[in-house]
């Protein structure tokens, strides 16, 4: 984090001047100052904003926070800057010289709602389909508050005044967004032996039977459908799953018993190419080419990507199996540093030993130490959550709260929970008494707005248990008949 010292003034969000310059120049807080305001995309305005809410940035009038997107202001107008990409903190008293009033019928994901002697926010979407609860991105006081995703009652609402950017640039030409449902900003299209099936309104999950057969069963209208088999071919590796947001089917994929990745393709099962790797699929969207991509170590220890064939990524030695954070790579080197692919070379992120695969929430990484401890890492900065326990955790992104909830196999076999609050992260607590071997899972579901916790009993049984704010944990329960392997 840039930290920078309060001056002789607070640089609040009511402060009148013509320009944040004269403001700085006059006692406020100086942060980064950039040649011009930047032409920005409605979904580089939402990626900018998220990284600040995966940071838990805290609130203040009189620090800064620095990224790969500049040094911003910590207040409500600088994090509204920072996601504008402005050329300086602006405050809100002076934010419509890059702005425009707009109609709130109009109010697209990254526009602004602005009471210019209080406050603004980043409007994402709504929550109800009258178009009277928007869904906002907020730096909020007081002191120590960190950045959070929520919604705003009408009346609440009613006090702002919807402003966009000047220079924001609308994909394909702009129009309104006809959605009734609230509008998400595509987080990450997430990937995993569980899924939100968001076009078919149901949680999938997919499993690798005692015999090496593939099955799945989903859950929709509060009823399990029953377990059915995916073909009689079998496997060494467990499946994992995407839902293609471009065709709104569900892809999924495995590795073979040659060591090949098969994908699930009109009923069939069809190998991506004759290569035999080492590790399990990672898959990810590649929103640039609107394709699913899949990476695997091979036998050799090399990453590799398949796209039309498969190509070493890099030539770094990695161990286990990879992780996904927007066009980053994330993968435990051969030397126990977790280690980075920006799209160019692998980089070391410090030189904390790790002893589980990486696993990330929108842009911050999970991984298990050699004390058991779990740690976090953001923007160069690591973070320790504490606890004790053994394998991979497993982070997930609460898209309705802005939260992050990371479960691990704890000491005595049991799961255990940690999220990310205003006050930092809560304590481990044990999900239950429920004895589990191997490594949970986590995932967040759309429909149901539901953090999915997934794991295995001693005898191999999947078992499932789920939070939802306000009501809580439910209990763990069974998922039918499939011991899985």
């Amino acid at each position: 984090m840039l930290a920078v010292a309060a001056a002789a003034i607070t640089f609040g969000s009511t402060l009148a001047m013509p320009d944040v310059a004269v403001a700085a120049a006059e006692g406020g807080v100086v942060c980064g100052t950039y040649e011009a305001n930047s032409k920005i995309t409605r979904s580089e305005v939402l990626a900018r904003s998220r990284t600040w809410i995966s940071a838990r940035v805290p609130y203040s009038q009189s620090d800064c926070f620095g990224n790969k997107y500049g040094a911003y202001r910590t207040d409500c107008s600088g994090f509204v800057s920072m996601a504008w990409g402005l050329r300086i903190s602006y405050t809100t008293h002076i934010l419509e010289q890059v702005a425009h009033r707009i109609d709130w019928e109009d109010l697209r994901p990254g526009d602004a709602l602005n009471d210019r002697e209080n406050h603004v926010a980043l409007f994402i979407g709504w929550a109800d389909a009258a178009k009277t609860r928007p869904i906002v991105r907020e730096q909020a006081g007081p002191d120590g508050s960190r950045p959070v995703q929520r919604v705003w009652s009408a009346s609440t609402a009613r006090r702002y005044v919807p402003l966009r950017y000047n220079n924001i640039l609308e994909a394909g030409g702009g129009g309104g967004t006809t959605s009734e449902t609230p509008v998400t900003d595509k987080l990450v299209v997430s990937a995993g032996p569980q899924i939100s099936n968001t076009g078919q309104q149901r949680l999938e999950i997919f499993t690798r039977d005692t015999d090496g057969t593939i099955a799945m069963n989903f859950h929709k209208s509060s009823r399990w459908n029953g377990w059915q088999q995916l073909g009689p071919e079998l496997f060494a590796g467990d499946p994992v799953a995407l839902m293609n947001p471009q065709t709104k089917l569900v892809e999924v994929f495995a590795r073979g018993t040659d060591d090949k990745i098969y994908r699930r393709v009109d009923g069939k099962w069809l190998a991506l190419g004759d290569t035999a790797v080492a590790g399990e699929p990672t898959l990810f969207w590649n929103d640039k080419t609107k394709a699913v991509e899949v990476l695997a170590r091979g036998a050799d220890g090399l990453l590799l990507r398949f796209t039309d064939r498969w190509a070493p990524v890099g030539d770094r030695k990695i161990e286990g199996n990879p992780a996904v954070a927007d066009k980053d790579v994330y993968a435990r080197s051969a030397d126990g540093k977790l280690v980075k692919w920006d799209g160019t070379t692998w980089a070391d992120q410090g030189d904390k030993k790790i002893v589980s695969d990486p696993s990330v929430a929108v842009d911050q990484v999970f991984v298990r130490t050699e004390s058991g401890s779990v740690e976090q890492y953001a923007a160069g900065v690591w973070k320790s959550l504490g606890g004790k326990g053994t394998g991979a955790p497993s982070a997930v992104f609460n898209s309705t709260t802005g939260s992050i909830d990371v479960v691990q196999l704890g000491e005595g076999g049991v799961v255990e929970h940690s999220r990310a609050t205003d006050g930092g992260w809560s304590p481990w607590a044990k999900l239950g008494t429920t004895k589990v071997s191997g490594t949970p899972t986590a995932m967040y579901h759309a429909q149901t707005k539901t953090v999915e916790v997934f794991a295995r009993t001693d005898d191999g049984e999947l078992i499932r248990r789920f939070y939802k704010e306000k009501a809580g944990w439910s209990q763990w329960a069974r998922l039918g008949d499939k011991a899985g392997s």
